[in-house]
């Protein structure tokens, strides 16, 4: 007789301990016999050795007198609670939330970013560019060692999300006019372009470009910021070069230059809409609805690959957004093999979705996920679309709220309440996201990728990258990153803008206020913030109208970033007469106004020395020149001519003095044993070298002119040509000074256009 085996029934929803106790009685009683014979029946605890574990409760407050009747009353003692939450509560249910649109705003009107919290107790919070941003890890600045070996065997990331895009609409012949007004270098006439070109699969939107930001209508020293554009991509049903079909571009601005930048734009679209008979451009701002994270390192595609898995096209839709099906199967292990520039739009799942024990939560619950490697790559229109909605992802209430569930039923237990938390409905969320992933850099340089989400996405993605081999970085550390990559960091290395003396100044307001604080005597020697760029024109007068006393009104500050340009410059000097005066023109109120044509250079330095942020860059005299031989350390302790140029500490400290109007003026010495060891400056360091790294190089904007002449001068005495030019460097608050090489950047490389 066949034996049915039967599934054994589930234990009860309730247990009875007393009965439970009943049946382990002997257990016990053994146990306790054993503890009273050790312990000698002794179960107290010396007095010596006992703890106040009850030290911490607080009795409750008495109540005052007609409080309690007023909770009685029907709904109104409830919204008294609710108004009387305390600030803590407050703060806790606004950063915790995840709004669809906007960032969340604080009293005094700085925004915060959706990883504010995180960052909070990590890092360094500063106030910058109307944000509450990480400046870096708490300390004094240290670790750069350690965060650029990360960058070499490991990944960083940065939340960029105070990037902000601008979005171009309307005809596509339209906006090339536009971008022809303002960007340079412009994009070329759709009939000249070929199709192997650069700027053919920029407009195609397979690649994106950087470019330089201008205001219309004025000269080129108006420089506005760095700006990254990218096109939507075409699809295949478009004609290719169809000018009047409509387009959309993304312009991405930094914070700091957002609203100049938004009103060069916005002046450009209504010129050209006088030009175009009434054919628009829509200026869109898309603040507070996309976000950018960026990804650096060696191993910042394995990262990404670990995050971002991309949902198949087994149904046509998924979560209601069609993914088209005439598309390429790709897969994430290939995002290595793409080209510097190269712009990728997919939708992929949550991250926090991606196990299998979470995937079989919502299987359970009826949320349908599909688990596939492959996917065809997406349009993600909705991102596109300033219109259209972004679903915010699952809140972590729900996912928690399903673990719960699955970890009752495997106790067979029932979970207490079937509610819903957090009194949405579960249909408005999403387990897909639409991204558009850049990847940075040139053809020697890789400079890692950018992640576009919508912004209600981005703490999402920012716990899975960091719990995933992320390392999180601030601002202080994104500019080693860089240094390290002999990339300009914007505003740092872009003195021609408006956003570099804003900085500059805050930080100096910053450093006055610190220093009051101390007793007189102990006060820092104050030093100029920004540095006084017009003392590099004081150079060029005192050679040509042997001046001593130099005052401009005005002072305009140019600098080429493209070979084209800096060649158009050098051929508008007059060959014979290398060091002139430079472009004097006389303004309405009778006063001068200089054009200050600064090149970005490399300055290393000879034999020693460690170059700061704001040191000067000064021009030897012929005397100096012999310093720069190749002999040995010590075939000159030898010859007992160790080279050596220091000033006096009074001239240290007089060498640049503040007027009554605020600003900096040039104190040329009178007495001639000063003036012997006065050296004439020719630009400032804006980025100095990094500690704790063998790379000595400093980065540093200097006068063409001066550097052109400087190069001939060492020419006829050397007789030996170089690229290298062989400068002083003084830190600010130093005596020395120190010598140094310097090489321009564009005799390098065809254009300096990257940057972070």
């Amino acid at each position: 007789m066949a034996v049915t085996s039967e599934n054994p029934p589930p234990p009860p929803r309730t247990l009875n301990v007393q009965k439970c106790a009943d049946a382990r009685r002997p257990e016990i009683e053994s146990l306790h016999s054993l503890v009273s014979n050790r312990l000698s029946s002794h179960f107290r605890l010396p007095r010596s050795l006992r703890r106040r574990t009850t030290s911490h409760v607080r009795r409750p407050k008495r109540r005052r007198s007609g409080e309690g009747a007023d909770d009685q009353d029907n709904g109104e003692g409830d919204e008294k609670k609710e108004k009387k939450l305390c600030r803590r509560e407050r703060r806790r249910r606004e950063l915790t939330g995840n709004p669809e649109l906007g960032f969340v705003v604080a009293a005094d009107g700085t925004r915060r970013l959706r990883t504010h919290v995180w960052h909070a107790k990590r890092f360094r919070m500063v106030k910058r560019w109307g944000f509450y941003l990480p400046l870096g890890v708490q300390g004094r600045g240290r670790g750069s060692r350690a965060v650029l070996k990360l960058l070499q065997k490991g990944a960083l990331v940065h939340d960029a999300s105070y990037y902000l895009p601008i979005q171009l609409e309307g005809p596509q012949d339209c906006i090339l006019s536009v971008l022809r007004m303002v960007l340079i270098p412009s994009p070329p006439v759709v009939a000249q372009m070929s199709s192997e070109s650069l700027f053919h699969k920029v407009l195609q939107g397979a690649c994106h470009q950087n470019a330089m930001l201008y205001h219309m209508d004025s000269s080129a020293s108006h420089f506005v910021a760095p700006v990254l554009y990218m096109w939507q991509r075409m699809t295949s049903e478009r004609v290719e070069w169809e000018i009047s079909s409509v387009r959309k571009l993304w312009i991405w601005i930094h914070a700091a230059a957002f609203h100049e930048g938004c009103n060069a734009l916005r002046i450009a679209c209504e010129k050209q809409q006088k030009s175009a008979d009434g054919v628009t451009v829509s200026c869109i701002q898309q603040e507070g609805r996309i976000a950018r994270l960026d990804i650096m390192g060696n191993k910042a595609s394995e990262v990404m690959s670990k995050i971002l898995c991309p949902v198949t096209i087994s149904n046509k839709t998924i979560d209601g957004h069609e993914v088209p099906e005439a598309q390429q199967q790709f897969n994430m292990d290939q995002i290595q093999k793409f080209p510097p520039g190269a712009i990728l739009q997919l939708r992929v799942k949550d991250p926090r979705l991606l196990s299998s024990e979470v995937n079989s939560e919502f299987n359970e619950v009826g949320i349908d996920l599909v688990s596939s490697d492959t996917c065809k790559p997406s349009d993600n229109m909705e991102l596109w679309d300033s219109q259209c909605n972004l679903d915010p992802p699952v809140p972590e209430n729900i996912l928690c709220r399903e673990k719960n569930r699955k970890r009752l039923n495997s106790l067979f237990l029932e979970p207490m309440s079937q509610e819903v938390p957090g009194g949405r409905q579960q249909d408005v969320f999403s387990q897909s996201c639409p991204v558009v992933l850049l990847k940075h850099g040139h053809q020697t340089t890789f400079l890692g990728w950018s992640i576009i989400l919508p912004l209600s996405w981005v703490k999402t993605f920012w716990l899975s990258l960091v719990s995933r081999g992320g390392h999180a970085i601030g601002l202080r550390e994104r500019r080693w990153v860089a240094w390290k990559n002999h990339v300009p960091c914007f505003p740092h290395d872009f003195p021609d803008t408006e956003g570099y003396r804003s900085l500059l100044t805050d930080e100096g307001t910053l450093l006055d206020a610190s220093a009051q604080l101390r007793p007189h005597r102990a006060q820092p020697q104050k030093t100029p913030m920004p540095p006084p760029w017009d003392c590099v024109v004081a150079y060029l007068h005192h050679i040509c109208r042997n001046a001593v006393k130099f005052e401009f009104l005005t002072l305009d500050m140019y600098v080429p970033r493209t070979n084209m340009t800096l060649k158009e410059h050098v051929e508008r000097m007059d060959s014979k007469d290398m060091i002139s005066a430079g472009d004097v023109e006389v303004t309405d109120g009778g006063g001068e106004k200089e054009t200050l044509c600064l090149v970005r250079v490399f300055v290393r330095p000879f034999k020693e020395g460690l170059f700061e942020d704001g040191s000067l860059v000064c021009a030897p005299c012929a005397d100096d020149l012999p310093g720069w031989n190749s002999r040995s350390e010590k075939e000159v302790e030898k010859s007992q001519e160790k080279w050596q140029l220091q000033l006096k500490q009074s001239s240290v400290e007089s060498y640049f003095m503040q007027l009554e109007s605020g600003k900096w003026a040039l104190q040329v010495p009178e007495d001639p044993a000063d003036l012997k060891t006065f050296r004439w400056p020719i630009g400032f360091i804006t980025t100095g070298a990094v500690h704790a790294c063998n790379d000595r190089v400093s980065v540093g904007f200097c006068d063409i002119r001066i550097l052109a002449a400087l190069r001939r001068q060492q020419y006829l005495q050397t007789e030996i040509k170089r690229p290298e030019i062989f400068v002083l460097v003084r830190n600010m608050k130093s005596a020395a000074y120190r010598r140094a090489i310097a090489t321009i950047v564009l005799e390098q490389q065809q254009e300096d256009l990257l940057f972070l």
